[in-house]
C-alpha cells in the first residue's frame, strides 16, 4: 500500500472499534513518488501545502504506526471519536483525518501549526521510535508551535 493509515491510541469511547484507512478510489493527492515524504505547493492555491507520503511504507509498518498515533482533542462534540490523529515516522509528523465520523482516516505528512501539548507527546513518541534528532529537525523547519 502506498499511503500511511493512522489509527491512534484508543479513547474510552472508541475502545473495541477499529479505524481503517480510506484513501479514496481517485485520491492520489497525498501519494508521493519517492522513498521520503514530500511537500508540494498546490497549483490552484500557492498558500496551500500538500504532504505526500513515501511509497515505500509497508502495510505492517503502516499498521504499527496506526497503533501508536496520538489523538488530538476533538473540537466537534457531536462525535466521540478523534477527528485528527498524529504519528511520527522517521522523524516526520503525519496527520490523519476522518471524513466519516471515525470509521476511516486518510493520512499525509503534516506541515503547519500544532499545540505544544501535541508536540510534547509527539516528541516522546519520537524518543521511543529513536528518531528524536530527525523529529527536532522536522519540527524546526515545518511546524509552528502554539498554545499549551
Amino acid at each position: 500500500m502506498n499511503v500511511i493509515e493512522m489509527l491512534g491510541q484508543k479513547t474510552e469511547s472508541d475502545k473495541g472499534s477499529v479505524r481503517k484507512y480510506d484513501k479514496g478510489e481517485r485520491r492520489f493527492k497525498h501519494v508521493g513518488s519517492g522513498d521520503v515524504p514530500e511537500f508540494e505547493i498546490d497549483n490552484d492555491n500557492p498558500k496551500k501545502i500538500i504532504g505526500k507520503c513515501p511509497k515505500t511504507i509497508s502495510a505492517q509498518e503502516r499498521d504499527r504506526l496506526l497503533e501508536i498515533a496520538i489523538a488530538a482533542s476533538n473540537p466537534d462534540r457531536e462525535i466521540e471519536v478523534p477527528n485528527k490523529l498524529y504519528s511520527v515516522h522517521e522523524g516526520t509528523i503525519y496527520e490523519a483525518q476522518t471524513s466519516d465520523h471515525g470509521e476511516t482516516y486518510h493520512a499525509y505528512p503534516f506541515r503547519g501549526k500544532l499545540s505544544a501539548s501535541i508536540l510534547r507527546q509527539l516528541g516522546e513518541l519520537a524518543d521511543r521510535e529513536e528518531c528524536r534528532a530527525e523529529f527536532d529537525k522536522f519540527v524546526k523547519s515545518n511546524i509552528v508551535r502554539h498554545g499549551r
